[in-house]
């Protein structure tokens, strides 16, 4: 029996396949809905395999409860299950629809003999209480940018006072997190191995490896850095029609924190990263826009980001030679 999962903020929608037949149902995202959803696969009498994309945090705490539960869980790179819905020409996009195409996913993986070694492992306390954490600190980034803007046009005083009062609490809780981040990871030997190989590309500090490791998730969901770059929405579309000219532009179809992340450490890479500033001013030298330049090398970052993480070793600027 396969369950596939299709996760959202408040609620997820299930497919239940089995015996070639499905069997759709409707469940809140907390506790009562874990518990409501195993009991409703229980009545099939079946072996469930769970399937659900790997879509941050929202589907982290059901995975955690069916893995808590002793049950088989799969949670997949969303780029393989939409790869998979195209490859079937599916031509609905709903709720019901995904969650449909995401246990066929899971009866793929199982008829080809991948579904052992693609089960769900929790990553541990640490890299969990990084990902909310690093979070929290873009949530206090944007507020802090917002309340600059406020202090720009504030044309009374005590509201001028008050923006600045507010701007002073956020930098301290700004400091707070990023001393708490910089613990856990200390504390923690995988993640501090994973950070040093990471700020060992110039361009990349703790903030960015913190983004990186907690945007990205498992490094084994990924086969490839093409497969990361798609992940990030870094990856070029071309748009044709017929005869018509060509248009490249980027797919922003990925995560968009992680894009995000990459944007200020590709500014300074190209500008003091050797082979990053090297393959941006060939760009440029092309006569590509500075901005399809930078991006290319927030694409090349995320590779190399990938390389060191993969390989287990620091970036080293004369590999290629």
């Amino acid at each position: 029996m396969f369950v596939g999962i299709d996760i959202s903020k408040l609620s997820f929608d299930v497919a239940v396949l089995i015996d070639s037949q499905y069997h759709n149902g409707h469940f809140d995202n907390n506790s009562s809905g874990f518990l409501a959803l195993l009991k409703w696969t229980k009545s099939f009498n079946a072996t469930p395999y769970f399937c659900l994309e790997a879509t941050g945090i929202y589907g982290l705490a059901l995975a955690k409860h069916l893995h808590a539960q002793k049950h088989k869980v799969v949670v997949v790179n969303p780029i393989k299950t939409h790869a998979f819905s195209k490859m079937e020409m599916s031509r609905n996009k709903t709720d019901k629809a995904d969650a449909m195409s995401i246990a066929r996913y899971c009866q793929y993986l199982h008829d080809k003999g991948d579904i052992v070694k693609s089960l769900f492992t929790p990553r541990g306390e640490a890299f969990e209480r990084v990902q909310f954490l690093v979070t929290r600190l873009e949530q206090l980034n944007k507020m802090r940018s917002q309340e600059n803007n406020r202090l720009d046009v504030s044309l009374d005083k005590a509201a001028a006072r008050s923006v600045a009062s507010m701007l002073a609490f956020i930098d301290k809780q700004i400091g707070t997190i990023k001393k708490k981040l910089a613990e856990i990871v200390k504390q923690n030997e995988q993640l501090n191995a994973q950070v040093a190989l990471l700020v060992s590309i110039d361009g990349v500090g703790d903030k960015t490896a913190w983004a990186i490791l907690a945007y990205i998730g498992d490094i084994a969901l990924f086969e490839n850095a093409k497969q990361i770059s798609s992940y990030a929405g870094l990856n070029p579309r071309i748009e044709q029609a017929g005869s018509s000219i060509n248009h490249t532009r980027l797919s922003k179809m990925g995560c968009a924190r992680l894009r995000k992340s990459l944007y200020m450490p590709a500014l300074v890479a190209a500008r003091f990263n050797p082979l990053m500033k090297a393959f941006y001013q060939k760009l440029l030298a092309r006569g590509k826009p500075k901005k399809v330049a930078l991006v290319a090398v927030m694409r090349k970052l995320l590779v190399l980001a990938y390389g060191v993480l993969k390989s287990g070793k620091p970036f080293d600027v004369n590999y290629q030679h």
